[in-house]
C-alpha cells in the first residue's frame, strides 16, 4: 500500500496493518506477566460449562512463589537495553535459523554473552512487508522474567534493526536448587490422579515439559513456572484428547485442564475458557437505552441463547465475548453469564458491551483479532465491587485468567459511554500481548499507559471523532481523565522534568505510582498530540505507534523511545513525518534522565537531601508541595525519592507552597507531617497544615531540611 500521503478511513479500515500470528513450533502462546496496567485488581478461578466450579488444587495459602520470586530478581539485577536501527547482517532471513543466526551475529553488542540462551517465541508480518521476530531469553528450559529481542526484518528480507532487553550472566546452576524433574512431575500426577480419582492415569511420554501459568490471586494476576504432564483424557464429559497436568516447582500439584493435543497453545497457557460459545445460538438485540444523562440511544447487540434452557445471554459467539458478574467470578470461583431478565439487561451494560465490539471491530478491521491479536475469548466481569459490595470506580484489563482475557467494569461509571476508556482498556492487552509482559514499572508502566491512551484516542477520532472530544480521555464521562494537548490541566508533565514528573524508584509501591506509571503516560500522549498539530493524519499515526508497539521490548524506556519512534515512523513507511517526530520527541526531553543543572523556564526546584536513617523506608514517601490560593481546590504537586538518589528534586512553578509528607504502609498512610520552622513535625488527627511557607522563585532552587525525618 502507498504510504506517501494520506489514507482516507476506508483505506484504513479494511487494511491497515496485517498482523497475523504464526506461532513457532513448539513455542507458547505470549507469557503476559504484567501487574494490573490500570491498579490493582482480582483476578478469579474459572467455571464449568455449566457454570460453576471451584478452582481445584490451587496454590495453598501463603505458600512461597519460589520461581516467581527468583525470576523478578534475576529482572531486578538490571535488564541491559540495546538497539540497532541500521541493517547489520549480510543473509537474507527467512525462516527460524536464519533470524536467530541474525541475532547471534549482535548479541554481545546487544549486552548479551556467553551464557544468553533465546528461543524464538512469534513471528508477526505487516502489511507493508516489514515482519517482526521476538526471542525470549532463557535459563535451560525456564523463562527470565521480563528479558526478550524483537528482530525487524523488512520487506527485501534484511534484518533491518533490534530492539532487546537482555539479562547478562545467567548461572544455569543457580537454578538447579528449585526445579524438581519431569519424572518428579509425572509422579506427581500419578499420585494424585490414583489418591482422588482411583484413575490409573496413562503418561503421554517424552511430551512433559516447563511452562509459565496464570494464578488467581487476591492482589492481581501472579504467574508460576509449572510442568505440564499430559495423560489421556479420563473425564467422561468433556470431549478432549487428553488432559494437561500442572506441577509447581517444588512439587505441589496445581490443577489439570482438557486439550485437544499436547504442546498447544492452550496447554502452554496453562488455561482455556470453559464457556461453550459453539453450543449457543447466535441471535441480536436490539432497543433502546439510557444513557448516564438520561438520553437515549438505540443500539443493537449480539447476543446468545441457550437452546437447553431458552436464556439469553449477552454474548457473541462470532467475537467469543461473554458478559458475566464480577462479584460471582472474582470472589465466588462462578461464572454467571448476564441473562435476560424481566426487566432486560442493564442499560450501563449494554453500552459498555455495545462499545466494546466496536472497539473489537476496529482492531480487527486492521487485522488484529480480539484483544492479544489471537482471538481468545474475552470476559467482560459487569459490576465491579469490593468484598464489601461497594462500585470500584474504575476500569481495569486484568490479564488473561482461565482462558479469557478479562476487562472490569463498574456500575456507577458511564465508561461505556467513551470510545477512547473501553480502547485505552482493549489496548492495554495489545500492548502487553506485543512486548511479551509488561515489568510495569518506572518508565515500562508509564509507557504501557501512554500507549494506551494514544491509540484509544486515535480509536475515538477515527469511529466517533467530535471536534469537542479531541485530544481528551473520557471527555464523555462524568469528568474527562487527561488531557494530551494540556497535561498540567490534570497534574502531569508536558516534558521530562517538568512541573508533575516523576523520577524512577528503586521499588514501586502505591506511594510512589510505581515510578510515575500513570503519571508520567502524558508524555507519550504529548508525542502524539504534537504529531496530529504537525498534520500527521490519525490513520498514519495509529500504523506507526502499531509498529511502535511491535518493537517495544518489556522494559523499553523513554531514553529507548527517543531513538526508536522516528526509527519507527521510517520503517512504517512515512518518512514525511520523520521531522515531525523528532522535533515531538526534542521537545518532549525522552533522553532527559537526570534533573537538569537549571529547572525550565519559569519554575524552580525545591530539594532536600535524604536522610541516612529515614522514619520508614524512602519508597513509602510522598511529598505533596502545595501551593495554597484563596478560595481555589489545593491541587499538590506530588514528588517522591528516585532510585539510587540522595536528593529528592521537584519541579515547580515559581510561587509560595507548603510542602507536607505522606508515610505509608503498604497503601494505608500511616503518618502525616509537616514542614515547620522546626523541621518536620508529624500531625495528629484533623489537625490543620499551618506549616511553613516555602517560596520558589523562576532559576532559583530552594533546598528544604529533613530534620524531623530520622529515626530515633
Amino acid at each position: 500500500m502507498e504510504k506517501s500521503g494520506p489514507r482516507t478511513k476506508t483505506t484504513v479500515m479494511v487494511g491497515l496493518l496485517v498482523l497475523a500470528l504464526l506461532l513457532v513450533s513448539g513455542c507458547g502462546a505470549s507469557q503476559n506477566s504484567s501487574a494490573p496496567a490500570t491498579g490493582a485488581g482480582n483476578e478469579s478461578a474459572a467455571a464449568t460449562q455449566e457454570g460453576t466450579q471451584e478452582a481445584a488444587n490451587t496454590t495453598a495459602e501463603g505458600a512461597a512463589d519460589t520461581q516467581e520470586e527468583y525470576a523478578r530478581a534475576l529482572s531486578a539485577q538490571g535488564l541491559v537495553n540495546g538497539f540497532i536501527g541500521e541493517e547489520f547482517y549480510d543473509q537474507t532471513i527467512e525462516d527460524e535459523e536464519s533470524a536467530t543466526a541474525a541475532v547471534q551475529s549482535v548479541l554481545e553488542r546487544l549486552g548479551g554473552d556467553e551464557t544468553t540462551k533465546l528461543k524464538l517465541l512469534e513471528i508477526r508480518p505487516t502489511e507493508t512487508g516489514t515482519t517482526y521476530y521476538t526471542f525470549r531469553q532463557q535459563a535451560g528450559d525456564v523463562v527470565v522474567h521480563g528479558a526478550s529481542v524483537k528482530l525487524v526484518v523488512n520487506k527485501d528480507h534484511k534484518a533491518v534493526g533490534v530492539v532487546s532487553a537482555l539479562l547478562p550472566n545467567v548461572k544455569l546452576e543457580d537454578l538447579d536448587s528449585w526445579e524438581i524433574s519431569a519424572e518428579q512431575a509425572e509422579k506427581v500426577v500419578e499420585d494424585k490422579c490414583k489418591a482422588d480419582d482411583n484413575i490409573a492415569a496413562v503418561i503421554v511420554k517424552d511430551t512433559t515439559e516447563q511452562t509459565l501459568i496464570a494464578l488467581d490471586e487476591s492482589n492481581g494476576e501472579k504467574r508460576r513456572y509449572a510442568w505440564v504432564v499430559y495423560t489421556n483424557n479420563y473425564l467422561e464429559d468433556v470431549h478432549a484428547a487428553f488432559l494437561a497436568h500442572y506441577v509447581s516447582a517444588d512439587g505441589e500439584y496445581l490443577y489439570a485442564i482438557p486439550v485437544s493435543e499436547p504442546s498447544n497453545a492452550e496447554s502452554l497457557d496453562g488455561d482455556k475458557a470453559n464457556f461453550d460459545f459453539d453450543k449457543m445460538e447466535q441471535a441480536t438485540w436490539s432497543g433502546t437505552v439510557t444513557k448516564y444523562d438520561g438520553t437515549t440511544m438505540d443500539i443493537e447487540v449480539p447476543v446468545l441463547k441457550n437452546p437447553d434452557n431458552g436464556d439469553v445471554i449477552l454474548g457473541d459467539g462470532k467475537r467469543k465475548i461473554l458478559c458475566a458478574d464480577y462479584a460471582d467470578f472474582t470472589f465466588n470461583k462462578k461464572l454467571s453469564p448476564r441473562i435476560e431478565g424481566e426487566k432486560g439487561f442493564a442499560n450501563n451494560e449494554l453500552i459498555i458491551y455495545n462499545t466494546f465490539i466496536k472497539v473489537w471491530d476496529f482492531y480487527e478491521s486492521i487485522g488484529w483479532k480480539g484483544p492479544d491479536g489471537e482471538g481468545t475469548p474475552t470476559l467482560l466481569k459487569m459490576d465491579m465491587v469490593d468484598q464489601n459490595g461497594d462500585p470500584v470506580h474504575n476500569a481495569y484489563y486484568e490479564n488473561r485468567a482461565y482462558g479469557f482475557q478479562c476487562f472490569s467494569f463498574n456500575r456507577d461509571e458511564p465508561d461505556g459511554e467513551c470510545v477512547d476508556i473501553i480502547a485505552h482498556e482493549f489496548t492495554h492487552c495489545v500492548t502487553v500481548t506485543t512486548m511479551t509482559a509488561n515489568l510495569y514499572l518506572n518508565d515500562t508502566g508509564s509507557i504501557n499507559e501512554g500507549m494506551s491512551d494514544v491509540l484509544g484516542n486515535l480509536v475515538e477520532m477515527m469511529t466517533a471523532y467530535t471536534e469537542d472530544g479531541a485530544w481528551v480521555i473520557g471527555e464523555n464521562g462524568i469528568k474527562p481523565l487527561r488531557s494530551m494537548k494540556d497535561p498540567h490541566a490534570f497534574q502531569q508533565p508536558a516534558f521530562t522534568w517538568d512541573t508533575y514528573y516523576s523520577p524512577a524508584v528503586a521499588v514501586g509501591t502505591t506511594a510512589n505510582d510505581r515510578g510515575g506509571a500513570h503519571t508520567n503516560s502524558s508524555l507519550l500522549n504529548s508525542v502524539s498530540y504534537k504529531l496530529g498539530q504537525a498534520g500527521v493524519p490519525n490513520e498514519d499515526q495509529f500504523y506507526f505507534w502499531m509498529n511502535v508497539a511491535l518493537a517495544m521490548t518489556p522494559s523499553t524506556d523513554y531514553p529507548q523511545m527517543a531513538v526508536l519512534l522516528p526509527w519507527c515512523m521510517e520503517q512504517a513507511g512515512f518518512p514525511q513525518h520523520v521531522d515531525a517526530v523528532k522535533k515531538a520527541v526534542e521537545e518532549t526531553r525522552l533522553t532527559l534522565t537526570k534533573a537538569p543543572d537549571t529547572p525550565p523556564e519559569g519554575s524552580g526546584f525545591i530539594t532536600m537531601k535524604v536522610p541516612k536513617n529515614p522514619i520508614v523506608d524512602v519508597n513509602e514517601m510522598r511529598f505533596l508541595i502545595a501551593e495554597p490560593k484563596a478560595g481555589e481546590e489545593t491541587r499538590p504537586i506530588l514528588a517522591w525519592i528516585g532510585a539510587n538518589a540522595d536528593t529528592l528534586t521537584a519541579t515547580v512553578p515559581e510561587g509560595d507552597y507548603k510542602v507536607v509528607l505522606n508515610c505509608f504502609d503498604g497503601e494505608e498512610t500511616t503518618a502525616i507531617l509537616a514542614l515547620t520552622d522546626d523541621g518536620w513535625t508529624k500531625l495528629s488527627g484533623d489537625e490543620q497544615v499551618n506549616g511553613k511557607s516555602v517560596s520558589v522563585a523562576a532559576g532559583k532552587t530552594v533546598e528544604i531540611p529533613s530534620t524531623g525525618l530520622e529515626a530515633k
